[in-house]
């Protein structure tokens, strides 16, 4: 029983090194979102940017296209002023056209004003990339260390939790079960000693004196009645 306890103290050992490098690791993903603040913010106006030029763009064909769809138009009704056979039908036709080129003139200037903030748009992203790409240099490097000092840490998790697992294979099943039942619980610790007055050295509270006899020869595993952890003896 002896070997027992002393296979569940290392494996709460392992247990508690594998917490504390979680906890280390954890750490890592908010300095690298701090390091890539400026980044990031600025990656969002460049995606923001992009997108407003590609609108703009799409915009300003379409009021091209459409201006030159009013030109053929014009050009129809051109013909048709052309093979009129009465004053009124010419003077409708002519009246349509009126209203045509008015459209064409208002389609033609909205079309320049999209190209002029098409021009714009395009400056303000071309400032962004570069701004982009000098703020990603200058966090290049301690990023590219926070980074390679999170990969450490990730491998060491990977040693211990590997050397856990190990262990935990070469104990009883039922001992671990119970390890690992009491150790889900809201105690961080699965294990506490029996302290030379008969307490459970976690909650302290006293224990039978049965109990305490089982638990110093070593008969069973026994939990602490108040707080239920595995009590092991000092001696």
């Amino acid at each position: 029983m002896k070997e027992l306890y002393s296979a569940l103290l290392q494996l709460q050992e392992f247990d508690d090194e594998i917490a504390r490098a979680q906890a280390r690791l954890s750490e890592f993903a908010p300095q690298i979102q701090e390091l890539r603040g400026p980044v990031s913010g600025l990656e969002k106006e460049v995606e923001l940017a992009r997108t407003r030029l590609d609108e703009l763009r799409v915009q300003q064909k379409k009021l091209e296209q459409g201006a030159e769809n009013k030109r053929e138009k014009l050009r129809v009704y051109q013909e048709r002023v052309e093979k009129s056979r009465s004053i009124r039908d010419e003077a409708a036709t002519r009246t349509e056209m009126d209203l045509i080129r008015r459209a064409v003139e208002a389609e033609i200037a909205e079309a320049q004003d999209t190209a002029e903030q098409t021009r714009r748009a395009d400056m303000k992203l071309d400032d962004l990339v570069k701004a982009l790409a000098r703020a990603q240099e200058d966090v290049a490097p301690r990023q590219q260390e926070v980074e390679g000092q999170r990969a450490e840490a990730a491998a060491a998790l990977k040693i211990l939790k590997d050397k856990r697992n190990n262990a935990a294979l070469r104990l009883d099943k039922a001992a671990v079960r119970l390890y690992e039942r009491v150790r889900s619980g809201k105690r961080k610790r699965a294990l506490a000693p029996l302290t030379k007055d008969g307490a459970c050295g976690s909650c302290y509270n006293v224990l039978p004196p049965q109990e305490q006899s089982e638990i110093r020869q070593g008969t069973a595993l026994r939990r602490c009645e108040a707080c239920g952890v595995i009590l092991y003896p000092t001696d």
